[in-house]
């Protein structure tokens, strides 16, 4: 595995799924964290700017050069403290004073359209699941899998990201004038000094030390550079090797998915065992195809941080639908013990 550290300097727009039409919408759908695919996009097109630069829009790539480029992880890294995080799970529960609850597992016994025999629930206290928010990838396990819900290493999005935005208004191309009821809001996140982007990748291809790329809908400039294994993630890989063999012993283990995951059947895989599920609301993913030159079929992913529990030995683990471009970064996911 490689690392590229990504650190935009300005603040980003990451559209969301919904088309935006100037004149009946005042403001833009958007995501304060990138879909996978707009990273690898611009990583890609770093690999193969001088072809880009050539060709324009004649450029054209296969499915075997896309492959080419595998992102394995996506986390926020603090260069300063080497600090890496996560998505935090949604089985994290949290009332209105922000106090921590741990879900307890108990047979469904009520009439509803949540199709599984096990849910994972607060009783007696009026919570919801921690969304926005992220925990650091050690304490994952050196708390979160030891229940040990008082001390997990949680970060707000304010304690990462500077929330903004911009105005804009639609100029009429004929006379060069303000277009009227064409006024529009577009809101943008920014990082705090100390934070960045930390990918994980595979490739065929070699990148330069450092450069610059351009990043989000209105192509910022943002700086990367190679980086050596942090130390947090030597710290981590130990957790999750003897994660794995502790759950090759027991015949119940828990997924936590770490970025956006598509699955044929909606917010399902096709996978036996699955007793219970923690997810958030679905998100609405396109793209645009490179091969084709057209916008792709918007397709619903479950988000990040979506929780699913299966009962069956760990054995073979095969989440990911064909189409659902894992390369790109898409389906990341953790396994963890139940709990």
């Amino acid at each position: 595995m490689a690392y590229i550290q990504i650190k935009p300097t300005d603040s980003l727009f990451f559209g969301g799924g919904k088309p935006f039409n100037a004149g009946s919408d005042s403001w833009t759908d958007s995501s304060f964290l990138p879909n996978p695919s707009v990273i690898w996009g611009a990583l890609f097109s770093l690999l193969h700017k001088e072809e880009i630069a050539q060709k324009g829009t004649n450029f054209r790539t296969t499915q075997e050069q896309r492959e080419k480029l595998k992102i394995k992880n996506i986390y926020l890294y603090n260069e300063e403290q080497t600090t890496i995080l996560v998505p935090a799970p949604l089985d994290i529960f949290v009332d209105s004073e922000g106090k921590r609850y741990k879900g307890e597992y108990r047979d469904v016994d009520f009439i509803s359209n949540y199709e599984l025999p096990v849910i994972n629930m607060v009783d007696g206290v009026d919570v919801k699941p921690l969304e926005n928010s992220f925990i650091e990838i050690n304490s994952l396990y050196e708390e979160y899998c030891q229940d040990n819900f008082d001390d997990l290493v949680l970060f707000n999005f304010d304690e990462v990201f500077v929330a903004d935005y911009k105005i804009g208004i639609k100029i009429d191309k004929r006379t060069k004038t303000a277009q009227e009821n064409h006024l529009y809001r577009i809101d943008l996140t920014q990082f705090k000094k100390e934070w960045s982007f930390l990918i994980e990748y595979e490739s065929d291809i070699v990148f330069n030390q450092s450069g610059i790329l351009k990043l989000g809908g209105e192509s910022k400039i943002a700086h990367y550079q190679k980086i050596d294994k942090p130390i947090g993630i030597i710290d981590y890989e130990g957790y999750r090797d003897e994660m794995i063999e502790e759950l090759k012993e027991q015949n119940e283990f828990k997924i936590l998915f770490k970025t956006p995951t598509y699955f044929k059947d909606g917010w399902q895989p096709q996978q036996d065992g699955l007793i219970c599920a923690n997810i958030g609301k679905s998100i609405p993913i396109g793209g645009f195809d490179m091969e084709t030159k057209k916008p792709k079929e918007m397709k619903k992913y479950i988000p990040a941080g979506s929780v699913l529990v299966f009962s069956k030995e760990l054995g073979e683990i095969s989440f990911i639908d064909e189409d659902s471009e894992s390369y790109k970064g898409f389906g990341s996911y953790e396994l963890l013990t139940k709990g």
